[in-house]
């Protein structure tokens, strides 16, 4: 008699198999919790489908917005995946895009509705991040990370019309709007012109200070602007991930007769910072 090689019916299921089997029946019946996320996720492709949107938010935004776990976001995920209605890419630059983002006009009319709330960076109007925070409606709040005399870049000294080596404030500042990182200012003042500048209160308006105290105001300033990657330390301090794109303005300020006052360099978050330019145009 030739025994066929097979499974036994009468055999016990291995623990391998046992576990296979509670995984199939864990991934064919999904919990109500599971089926609440990805209704909630299909209703935000909806929206995201809509405004043109190439991607949904990050692992992070989406399990705060929905309130659950990340595994249990990675889950949901894993069946818009098999649905074919997002394709993930992992690594920097990567995240979950959307496949039917190609239906929609490359440049939707739902991107000049009324904008999300960010701070509105004027660049014709010059004022402190914390006045314009107030006038916008946000808390402001300032952290002094660091403050130091030390000695002039060559770059700091050319903007500031110094010898390279010549004493300079250095003035780290974080700002916040209603609690949440929302810029890192790195500023520079000549040491001599502005002697006792660190006993002075750095948390509030800069500008104000130097206007009270010295008798010297800011009429003009020239910004520069660029996109940046965030450096580790500079994502721990804002919140965010390494070498997440931040906007960058490269500033110097000066007085009516064009001394030089400060020279600085701000980093914004650019999801909660909108640039506003008002231009005027004359005759041709």
């Amino acid at each position: 008699m030739v025994r066929k090689h097979g499974r036994n019916p009468d055999r016990l299921p291995s623990k391998a198999e046992t576990e296979r089997t509670r995984e199939e029946v864990r991934v064919t019946t999904p919990s109500p919790d599971l089926v609440r996320v990805v209704d909630a996720l299909h209703a935000m492709l909806a929206v995201a489908v809509s405004q043109g949107l190439e991607k949904l938010p990050a692992e992070r935004e989406l399990a705060e917005k929905l309130d659950v776990s990340r595994n249990m976001l990675r889950r949901a995920l894993e069946v818009l995946e098999a649905e074919h209605a997002i394709v993930r890419s992992p690594g920097r630059g990567g995240g979950a895009f959307i496949t039917a983002v190609t239906e929609s006009p490359p440049v939707p009319p739902a991107l000049f509705d009324a904008p999300s709330r960010k701070l509105a960076r004027d660049l014709n109007a010059i004022k402190g991040i914390p006045q314009m925070l107030a006038e916008q409606g946000f808390e402001p709040t300032t952290r002094v990370l660091a403050e130091a005399v030390e000695p002039a870049s060559a770059g700091i000294a050319a903007a500031l019309g110094m010898e390279p080596g010549a004493p300079v404030i250095s003035l780290l500042r974080l700002r916040l709007a209603d609690g949440n990182p929302l810029s890192l200012e790195r500023m520079f003042l000549d040491a001599e012109r502005f002697p006792d500048l660190l006993s002075h209160s750095p948390i509030g308006s800069l500008y104000a200070l130097l206007r009270e105290e010295y008798g010297v105001t800011v009429a003009t300033a020239e910004e520069q602007i660029e996109l940046v990657e965030a450096s580790r330390q500079v994502a721990r301090l804002l919140g965010i991930k390494p070498w997440a794109p931040l906007l960058a303005l490269r500033r110097v300020s000066r007085r009516d007769d064009g001394t030089p006052v400060e020279a600085s360099i701000d980093l914004f978050r650019p999801e909660l910072t909108r640039l506003v330019v008002r231009t005027v145009v004359g005759d041709h």
